[in-house]
């Protein structure tokens, strides 16, 4: 039986995998985590940094192996003894406002303290505008002094771990009334000038327009009164005379009125 196709398939798939998962040479676990990596791509630099003391130093990979056996974080003792950190194929990744960690897991396991655990290494990146590549790289402990999760902790600054200002935009509004307002500033100026020097107007008939502004209120509180009131006026009753019948005068009292002397 042919096994090469099955095999050819087999890479093929774990291929594709990769090539989805890793950045760099990181591998990310969720879709948020590999955004977050694609981050790190600018920093292609390993840096060295020694303890406080100067006993160990540090070889830092940004999801880059720095000794060709995945390791990301490798220390360096005195007597030329070299341990794995952390390494690049077990990476966790956070980011905040201005902040990142970086956080490689696996790496050798202690010795005589830390429960035998795995060594593991947070590497803090904090937002410094002047550099892509690390600066004032520092080792701020070594957390050796309890049972389990110990780890090492490293601090260096660069503009990837700047968060991004949103670029602040005038909203449609804003530009509306900014355009209103243009509009009505040249009118003015255009206007006066024109009755100013042109029609050689004086005082308020400067104005442009001055008889329609003068009827403008009234204008608009005609509309207003048009568009929004929904009763009509009543209109004003005007004076009309009351007749005989109105007055509750019978026909005998007529008569008696017309007999009257008259004087």
């Amino acid at each position: 039986m042919n096994l090469l196709p099955f095999q050819q398939f087999l890479i093929l798939v774990s291929s594709s995998w990769l090539l989805e998962h890793v950045c760099c040479d990181c591998i990310a676990d969720s879709e948020s985590e590999k955004e977050t990596l694609k981050v790190l791509e600018p920093l292609t630099d390993i840096i060295t940094v020694k303890d406080d003391k100067g006993n160990y130093s540090y070889r830092i990979g940004f999801c880059v192996d720095v000794n060709g056996y995945d390791a990301g974080v490798e220390q360096t003792g005195p007597d030329g003894t070299s341990h794995v950190v952390g390494k690049i194929t077990q990476t966790d990744i956070k980011q905040g406002t201005n902040w990142i960690i970086l956080t490689y897991k696996d790496g050798e396991m202690y010795h005589s303290h830390c429960s035998g655990e795995s060594r593991q290494a947070h590497i803090v990146i904090s937002c410094n505008q002047d550099s892509v590549e690390p600066k004032h790289a520092r080792v701020i402990e070594e957390n050796t002094n309890k049972s389990g999760d110990c780890y090492y902790l490293f601090e260096v600054e660069s503009r990837i771990a700047c968060s991004r200002q949103k670029s602040s935009s005038i909203s449609i509004g804003w530009l509306l009334v900014i355009i209103v307002l243009v509009v009505a500033a040249t009118y003015l100026v255009v206007g006066f000038l024109y009755q100013r020097f042109v029609q050689q107007a004086k005082g308020r008939e400067q104005i442009p327009n001055l008889e329609f502004w003068t009827k403008f209120g009234n204008l608009a509180a005609d509309g207003c009164d048009f568009m929004c009131r929904c009763k009509r006026t009543e209109e004003a009753r005007s004076y009309k005379g009351l007749g005989d019948d109105q007055l509750g005068m019978d026909e005998d009292e007529e008569r008696d009125e017309n007999i009257l002397p008259m004087y």
